[in-house]
């Protein structure tokens, strides 16, 4: 019986080495079209470790240069943003310059000017950058500001105040009562600090709706490395503009609230707040703007680290031309005599065999 077993291992090694051949000769074959090594670290032996390394490296760089790229594409959003949001208050600005000459018509102009640009400047803070809200601070996934004619939002709290003010006087307001409509307890100034009495009739609320935390926006740009920037709605630059927009917008009362010398106080004053909140505009887009730069070298090392180490990892998994077609050869010659081995095992049966085993 073991004799019998023992003749057909013959055929079935060898059926097993052809197979064997021929997965070298795909493999080979692959090496030789592609210049790259099938395996590379299994050919490395203990030098793979640095292949694994570098692709660590690699991988980390790439993912740092995305990042970065798509951080400092998010910020070029929000001072596009900005840069809308200082050219559409310029023109409210220069409107309120030649206060001394301004006539119930031309107040209420301004008005209507300044309530338009409040519009404006609240769907600029709404705005968008890959599903993100860009001024919500952490809350992005949610727009942060109110429309100004929202139930309970910036026209109606602003209404609100003006109107508790008259109601506490009794009669429309002259221009010695507006220190105290401004900032008088609850007055508008309470509404843009966050101060009011009334919860509904804060900042933070009827017209932000974003994250409160003060935490800034964080950007990985290394190894235990990043660089931070704030762009939420909530901050100075943007209350005191929101504010001296709402001062201008109460232009248009009537003279049952407002008398002409209050209107003239109210337009002088917002004329100031306005000023102040255009200086911290450009102030903050400054600051953006050196975290662009920064992002910016960040993206452009992280690059060129990236093309060097898949320049390395390239060189490491280079297959040898030459002695891939050694190989090739070689493997092509062992393999034909493989199937002539084969095919006069598969010629043979038990007719030859009988003379030997009988004679």
């Amino acid at each position: 019986m073991s004799d019998r077993i023992s003749s057909f291992a013959g055929p079935m090694t060898q059926d097993f080495l052809i197979q064997s051949m021929q997965s070298q000769l795909t493999t080979l074959t692959t090496e030789a079209s592609s210049g790259l090594l099938a395996n590379p670290a299994e050919s490395m032996g203990a030098n793979a470790a640095s292949l694994y390394r570098l692709q660590a490296d690699a991988a980390e760089q790439n993912t740092l240069q995305t990042t970065t790229t798509a951080a400092g594409d998010q910020l070029t959003a929000v001072q596009d943003a900005l840069t809308s949001m200082a050219t559409a208050v310029q023109s409210v600005a220069t409107a309120t310059i030649n206060t001394a000459s301004a006539t119930p018509e031309g107040e209420t102009a301004i008005a209507e000017q300044a309530s338009s640009t409040m519009s404006q400047v609240l769907n600029l803070l709404n705005t968008q950058y890959a599903g993100n809200s860009l001024f919500a601070g952490d809350a992005t996934s949610g727009l942060p500001m109110a429309s100004a004619d929202a139930s309970g939002g910036p026209q109606d709290t602003i209404n609100a105040v003006l109107n508790a003010a008259v109601a506490a006087k009794g009669g429309p307001l002259s221009s010695s009562d507006i220190t105290n409509l401004i900032d008088g307890p609850n007055g508008l100034s309470s509404v843009f600090n966050n101060t009011n009495t009334n919860p509904g009739q804060n900042y933070n609320g009827a017209f932000y709706t974003g994250s409160t935390d003060g935490q800034p926006t964080t950007v990985l740009i290394g190894a235990n490395q990043t660089l931070q920037y704030n762009a939420s709605a909530n901050q100075p630059a943007f209350t005191d503009l929101l504010k001296g927009l709402s001062m201008l917008s109460m232009l248009s009362a009537p003279s049952s609230q407002l008398d002409d010398s209050a209107k003239s106080a109210l337009l002088q004053q917002a004329g100031t707040v306005i000023g102040q909140a255009q200086d911290e505009l450009t102030s903050l887009q400054g600051n953006l703007g050196t975290v662009q730069s920064q992002l910016q070298q960040v993206s452009t090392t992280q690059q060129a680290a990236y093309s060097a180490t898949t320049q390395q990892i390239a060189t490491m998994e280079q297959a040898d031309p030459a002695t891939v077609a050694t190989q090739l050869s070689t493997l092509q010659t062992q393999l034909e005599a493989s199937y002539e081995v084969t095919a006069q095992i598969s010629q043979l049966s038990l007719v030859h065999y009988v003379p030997t085993l009988t004679g």
